[in-house]
């Protein structure tokens, strides 16, 4: 696969993702893809590893706490070989009121035109305001 189709599979991805299609992102991904969001575990809920059936757990649990969804915008991307790397704002009104805008950095190896492994970098204090601290 070319840096540009690794690219495209990573773009349909988190638009898929965006509009909570968890059969779609989920058929992207490598039977063993693996979501790490860093973080030292038990931190906070949210990082850790999650396998491909948990990644559509999250993908449904986001759409469950923001209606009307988590609008995923990419930006400033670099690829090179396998590896695509992405800077990415998210924003979504959770049913609770709460507004959850935060900035990511993500790297994403994709493998024979799947994602194999998502690793993630947050504002982990936004997100702990936000879904934990409420």
């Amino acid at each position: 696969m070319s840096i540009e189709d690794n690219k495209a599979i990573v773009r349909e991805f988190f638009a898929r993702f965006s509009a909570a299609d968890v059969e779609g992102a989920l058929s992207l991904l490598d039977e063993g893809a693996v979501w790490r969001a860093m973080g030292v575990e038990g931190g906070l809920p949210m990082s850790g590893e999650l396998d491909k059936e948990s990644i559509g757990g999250l993908i449904a649990g986001v759409k469950e706490a923001i209606p009307a969804g988590l609008k995923l915008t990419p930006s400033d991307w670099t690829a090179e070989g396998d590896r695509v790397a992405l800077e990415l704002e998210c924003y979504g009104e959770l049913a609770n009121g709460r507004v959850y805008n935060n900035f990511y950095h993500f790297l994403v190896i994709v493998t024979g035109g799947k994602i194999k492994s998502v690793r993630e970098y947050m504002d982990t204090n936004h997100q702990r305001r936000v879904w934990v601290d409420a």
